[in-house]
């Protein structure tokens, strides 16, 4: 017989029930998939004695070690099963197309089943999140960054990476790192709370700003932990944990990071937020991507690595879809980037067109329709194209695609391990908006008003 593994348990599970008790059934029913992965299905219906017993072996058979060991199937008056029902966590997944109820209970990553949060600011925020480092993700942080300070705006730069911090020495001097940094925040949020005098040494300000603007950061590592390295780990290992709150209630590290960013996102003193998340997956990220209300801006090179990760985390997005809504709002917050492009457009063609059919293999959004009257081009010279007056652009066009075109960082080997207080030649607006200017003219339209824009000058 053959093993059963995580991908096949739940669609076993779901042909099973459908099956035997129906689609009805399969529907109104819920599933939990436990912290180890096993599954239990509970019938939102009363199950008789007979078809409990016949139905608990049938799935133990299919599901292997995939089956639950106490109990595999529970109908409605069951002990537990109102409770399974009524959790408020559960997520429509779609299996094999058909809609299944599940709630899926982690050890880890229980951020990830959080629905994105609802657009917040001001100021706005920006994520800037990758799959891998060396993508230019930090390296676009500072340029932004110094860009809207030298056109006289406020930053906070806050840094979330805090296995592989990069902010806070690209941004900070020795004199100028704060006493605490992101990671002490999550450590003593839990134990000794945070207090004005805690966040008053939680931000450093940056020199980068020059006399315009103003750049603060939020590092992943305050001085404290530049002068205790040994006790970093220690307190890596206890940033991500849960905090159990005074009345009992949990704030996990998704509501951890929101409440940490709210606090210091102050209207009155900046005019946008920029996040550095950490790469990757992790349950970090998901604060990042999904707790802030943010315009999330997902790095990547044209590599497979880039398309495989994307895919995903857009396929775990899709199930927070509703069947009935069109395109959700969160989904025109996610800009994809592409790192250390070509110069050539031709050659960023490829990365377009496979961003596009990322967002409709997952599901988010629908292929664009073909043209009603297609335009059938001749052999011939161009010239003798067949043109009718009385046809609409629309009738003769495909349509547009629902997905943004990505923006184009090009590839330039002068930002190449930048230091951007040792090398403010390449501040000139004139040498990065060479190479960034998709991201600033985006940028720009976010933050700044139509007057701020059309300033010029150095950052």
């Amino acid at each position: 017989m053959k093993t059963v593994r995580f991908d096949d348990s739940l669609p076993i599970l779901t042909n099973v029930i459908r099956s035997t008790l129906g689609d009805a059934a399969m529907r109104d029913g819920t599933v939990l998939r436990d912290a180890a992965g096993c599954l239990a299905f509970f019938s939102a219906a009363p199950l008789d004695e007979i078809t409990a017993e016949s139905l608990s072996a049938t799935l133990r058979d299919a599901l292997g070690a995939y089956a639950r060991s106490d109990r595999v199937i529970a109908g409605s008056d069951d002990y537990g099963s109102a409770a399974v029902r009524a959790d408020a966590s559960a997520l429509t997944v779609l299996v094999e197309h058909f809609p299944v109820r599940l709630v899926d209970r982690r050890l880890v990553g229980a951020d990830w089943l959080h629905a994105p949060n609802p657009p917040a600011g001001p100021p706005p925020r920006v994520v800037f999140a990758s799959l891998k480092g060396g993508v230019g993700r930090s390296t676009a942080l500072a340029i932004v960054a110094a860009h809207l300070a030298g056109r006289g705006c406020r930053v906070l730069a806050v840094d979330l990476d805090m296995e592989a911090p990069g902010l806070g020495a690209m941004l900070l001097t020795k004199e100028t790192v704060p006493e605490f940094g992101m990671l002490d925040a999550l450590v003593e949020n839990g134990l000794t709370g945070l207090d004005e005098t805690f966040y008053a040494d939680l931000i450093g300000a940056s020199e980068l700003a020059g006399k315009r603007g103003r750049i603060d950061v939020i590092p992943a590592f305050g001085r404290r932990s530049l002068e205790n390295p040994a006790d970093v780990l220690a307190k890596i290992a206890r940033a991500y944990a849960e905090d159990v709150r005074q009345d009992g209630s949990v704030a996990t590290l998704l509501e951890q990071v929101r409440a940490i960013v709210e606090r210091c996102a102050d209207p009155e003193r900046y005019d946008a937020v920029l996040i550095d998340a950490r790469a990757g997956l992790h349950e970090s990220t998901a604060s990042a991507v999904l707790g802030l209300g943010a315009e999330v801006l997902l790095f990547g090179l044209d590599e497979a690595q880039t398309f495989q990760g994307y895919k995903a985390m857009l396929a775990h997005l899709a199930r927070f879809l509703s069947p009935t809504a069109k395109t959700p709002e969160w989904l025109e917050r996610l800009t994809i980037v592409q790192g250390k492009a070509p110069i050539d457009a031709e050659e960023r063609a490829s990365f377009v067109q496979s961003c596009h059919e990322l967002f409709i293999a997952a599901g988010i959004v629908t292929a664009p329709e073909a043209a009603v009257n297609e335009v059938v081009l001749p052999a011939g010279p161009f010239g003798d194209v067949p043109w009718d007056e009385e046809l609409s652009d629309d009738a003769v066009l495909p349509a547009a695609s629902p997905v943004p075109d990505p923006l184009a960082i090009l590839y330039d080997a002068r930002f190449q391990r930048f230091e951007p207080l040792g090398r403010r030649d390449l501040l000139s607006e004139a040498v990065y908006r060479a190479t960034f200017g998709a991201l600033i003219e985006w940028i720009d339209a976010l933050v700044m008003s139509g007057d701020a824009t059309s300033a010029g000058g150095d950052a």
